[in-house]
């Protein structure tokens, strides 16, 4: 070792003293060659440069040449403007061109600066030439120089930077070597004192492991756990801790006499497994750690957590694994208990956030509620909150009809489930009992409309709002398992509160749209004869105005009067007026299309409004709503009142109006002329274009009787 070291030592010391001049040479050489090198490769680039741009300042020439072939020497102007064009993109100081015989040309010469050109640094500036021809002759040349200045810098630069490395790599090629070599000489030093020290240290740790030997066993012995060496091979215990008599009651003799790992006494239910994992540690040489159940000697079960780990003697060639066996029947019972709180704490947080769900559900089917236009909107509604409450079950949705003598079925989802469409409400037990819930199941009392048997839970729920009944909700379970079990119980009990509550929603929901639409009803209808009273027909006229002005088609308007109606007051009384206006309402709905609009405008006159509908058909219309009406006869306390005729006026948009007001009173107009005309008839507004000087003239089409 120490001859080792001092060869180490004496060649450091020879490289240190041989290296430093071939560095300090090599520095040198560095420093001369780069820069020349560098100098040399950028003064050809220049002189290619240079030639570029003679090149380029020829083929201008040879243009000006060819435009005036005898002047071209005198364009002072065109080589001025040459000049300035490369001094100012380059570093050219000197431009010259010389004729065919070499004789300068005075006007075509350019310095940049007298002073810069004869500088010493551009005495040898980069010079490029090119020859001028014309008609295949050479008529003369240009040459260009280009300054070297920033080149010799770069160069100076490159050599200082250079010379710097230089100096350095031989400072480093000097100073490295004799570091090392006395760092050789500490290590040596320092190694002489290690070995006596390892030498005592040797001494001492062989006592210390004796007694850590002692030390060991005695930890064993005491350690609330079980030691354990077995054969990887025969699987049979070789060493085994006096601790397993306490906690298995087994003698060691028995545990070290059994083989295969003494697998009698793991439980039946993890022996498979724990075996595999003894056999897969032991053939990829990996440790493990497991957790299973071994038998007591009473019978009883033990959880231990078995931590193993495969060790290979050297000397022996065998693999032998090592564990450690410790009791965890208290981790485990803890670990069973946390479990079970977390599944009731899983199960409370479930339960609030369907509380959640149920609640945010609720707020949005009342903000929905609020924006619903008809009933239909709402059972939409209505169908899409069951599925979101109940995704799990089934149920249907009955509402009592306008006889309020039948329930028709709204809505169903879920499983299918045989319900009758239409029953009376005798045949429902929960709208019998009034408020109260009806449930039942297929060994219980059902309702009649059931069509078919029901396995599973279900409830009936009448809804009710201020005493009157709006229909039933029926919910069907069919989630449902064991009824008997408590938390199916409870599960169904809050089912049939979530069911009851929605219900009461959807019962005042749909109160408040019945009161709604009773509400419009009278708002846009005459009380008397049931047709679209005078404030619907403005809006209807302007919709219809605008929907004709878009799609470029027209509408006709028919405004009626009841012939002699006053007289007819004034003989049969009030009361057979109001019956001639009413059966009046129903004849003109039962003699129209159903997407015509007929209106009472006021008192005994009438406006009907024909979408889609041209003069003639209009005409038409109104002349067959005259002539059914003539047969048409009104009886009032038993007794006939006689026939009814009427007057009507026709206007066409747009023939006769491009507005609503002016449409009106087109058909008021001749509407007037009918009247005027002995009644019973039908006239036609003149057109706008075909108004005379007395405007509003009208023609009368008299109808033939």
């Amino acid at each position: 070792m120490k001859h080792t070291k001092d060869v180490e030592i004496n060649l450091g010391r020879y490289l240190a003293n041989g290296l430093y001049p071939l560095s300090l040479g090599i520095g040198l050489l560095i420093a001369l060659c780069f820069p020349i090198t560098y100098y040399f490769l950028e003064y050809q680039g220049c002189e290619r440069t240079a030639a570029h741009y003679a090149k380029k300042t020829t083929d201008t020439l040879k243009e000006i040449v060819i435009a005036s072939p005898n002047l071209w020497k005198y364009q002072i102007y065109t080589f001025t403007e040459i000049g300035r064009d490369l001094s100012q993109d380059s570093d050219v100081i000197s431009i010259q061109i010389h004729d065919a015989k070499g004789v300068l040309i005075p006007n075509f010469q350019y310095n940049l600066q007298s002073n810069e050109a004869r500088a010493w640094w551009n005495r040898r500036a980069p010079a490029g030439t090119a020859d001028i021809i014309f008609n295949n002759e050479k008529i003369g040349w240009v040459e260009i120089r280009i300054s070297q200045k920033y080149v010799l810098l770069k160069t100076a630069l490159l050599f200082f930077i250079s010379a710097t490395a230089g100096i350095l790599l031989a400072f480093l090629s000097y100073h490295f070597p004799i570091r090392v070599v006395q760092r050789l000489e500490s290590e040596l030093q320092e190694l002489f004192s290690n070995m006596q020290k390892a030498y005592k240290e040797s001494d001492r740790l062989r006592h210390a492991a004796q007694e850590s030997e002692k030390r060991f066993r005695g930890l064993v012995d005491g350690l609330d756990a079980i030691v354990w060496e077995a054969d990887a091979d025969t699987r049979q215990f070789t060493f085994i801790s006096h601790q397993v008599e306490n906690l298995f009651f087994i003698s060691q003799d028995k545990w070290l006499a059994a083989a295969d790992f003494f697998k009698e006494q793991i439980s039946p239910d993890d022996r498979e497994r724990v075996l595999e994992a003894y056999q897969r540690s032991a053939e990829k040489e990996v440790d493990c750690q497991l957790e299973y159940r071994r038998i007591r000697k009473d019978g009883s079960s033990v959880w231990v957590q078995d931590n193993i780990k495969i060790v290979i003697d050297e000397k022996e060639q065998k693999k032998q694994l090592r564990g450690v066996m410790v009791d965890i029947s208290k981790k485990k019972q803890a670990e069973d208990a946390l479990n079970t709180l977390n599944r009731e704490l899983h199960n409370s947080v479930q339960l609030l956030e369907q509380r959640n769900l149920e609640i945010s559900t609720f707020h949005e089917m009342s903000e929905m509620f609020q924006l619903c236009r008809d009933r239909e909107e709402a059972y939409r509604i209505i169908g899409v909150v069951a599925q979101k409450l109940f995704p799990q079950d089934s149920g249907v949705f009955y509402t009592l009809d306008t006889s309020r003598n039948m329930l028709d079925l709204t809505f169903a989802w879920g499983e299918e489930v045989k319900h009758k469409s239409l029953f009376s409400p005798d045949a429902c037990w929960a709208l019998r009992r009034g408020r109260t819930p009806w449930t039942f199941s297929n060994n219980q009392l059902t309702c009649k409309n059931i069509g078919c048997e029901i396995s599973h839970k279900c409830t009936c729920i009448p809804m009710l709002s201020q005493g009157e009944t709006i229909g039933v909700f029926r919910l069907n379970i069919t989630s449902a398992e064991e009824q008997s079990s408590g938390t199916n119980k409870l599960d169904y009990e809050t089912k049939f509160q979530l069911a009851t509550c929605m219900t009461e929603h959807i019962a005042m929901a749909v109160a408040n749209l019945s009161l709604r639409e009773t509400l419009r009803y009278l708002s846009i209808r005459d009380p008397l004869t049931g047709l679209f009273n005078r404030r619907h027909m403005e809006e209807t006229l302007l919709r219809e105005l605008m929907l004709a002005e878009r799609t470029k088609r027209k509408f006709g308007v028919i405004m009626m009067d009841l012939d002699h109606f006053k007289l007819f007051n004034d003989m049969h009384g009030h009361d057979a007026g109001d019956s001639v206006l009413r059966e009046f309402g129903n004849f003109l709905l039962g003699n129209i299309r159903e997407y015509d609009i007929a209106c009472r405008y006021g008192g005994e006159e009438f406006i009907c409004i024909l979408p889609e509908s041209t003069l003639e058909n209009t005409l038409e219309r109104a002349e067959e709503l005259r002539r059914n009406l003539m047969s048409f006869s009104v009886e009032h306390l038993g007794r006939q009142l006689g026939s009814v005729t009427i007057s009507a006026g026709v206007a066409v948009y747009p023939e006769h109006g491009t507005t609503e007001a002016t449409i009106v009173k087109a058909a008021d107009e001749a509407l007037y002329c009918a009247k005027k005309s002995g009644r019973n008839r039908v006239v036609a507004a003149v057109a706008t274009g075909e108004k005379d000087a007395a405007e509003g003239t009208l023609v009368a089409l008299d109808a033939q009787h």
